[in-house]
């Protein structure tokens, strides 16, 4: 898996932080910084992990098996991402006491929240034995990047997009990539 892939699959697994962030913005929640570096190591550890045990996995079955997987994972997550869009899925709460800053504990819980796709994506990487350790960086890094986007973009801008737009792409790129990974 090459660095322009691995940086797309990266960007989709990611994109769930616009939501949460464009969440938090239009309800006129705070995330400090402390927040956004806690969700932002838990992204990178989850994904590290999901990436391990890829890993793991890839060395019990066969690389076509392995491919397959991978793809299907990716595929399976990309359906679901826009089965979710076009449901009109709600981001995850981000303030739960209502005091309208997120504390460590809501970071942590928003942290493994943003996660579960880095986790599939980290976990198809694996399997397949793609560049794995870019993985983990990349989507903490692009997690941060999305939340503190879409706090700007729901202070700054009007509501102009949904946000099922972008669930809806990020789903458009993870199937797409699921169906070249089995071709390619």
């Amino acid at each position: 898996m090459g660095i322009t892939e691995i940086f797309l699959l990266s960007t989709a697994a990611s994109i769930d932080a616009f939501s949460i962030g464009a969440s938090c913005g239009f309800s006129g929640i705070r995330t400090p910084f402390k927040a956004k570096i806690i969700m932002c190591i838990i992204s990178f550890a989850v994904t590290s992990a999901a990436v391990c045990f890829g890993g793991f996995l890839s060395n019990i079955i066969s690389d076509m098996f392995g491919r397959m997987i991978g793809a299907v994972m990716l595929g399976g997550l990309g359906i679901y991402t826009l089965i979710n869009a076009f449901l009109n899925r709600e981001p995850v709460e981000c303030d739960r006491d209502k005091s309208s800053v997120i504390d460590a504990k809501e970071a942590c819980f928003m942290g493994f929240a943003m996660s579960i796709d880095c986790f599939m994506v980290g976990m198809s990487v694996g399997i397949e034995g793609g560049n794995g350790a870019l993985v983990p960086i990349i989507c903490g890094i692009l997690q941060m990047l999305f939340l503190c986007i879409g706090e700007f973009t729901a202070k700054h801008i009007s509501n102009h997009f949904q946000k099922k737009h972008f669930s809806m792409f990020s789903g458009i790129i993870l199937v797409l990539t699921g169906i070249s990974r089995i071709f390619i």
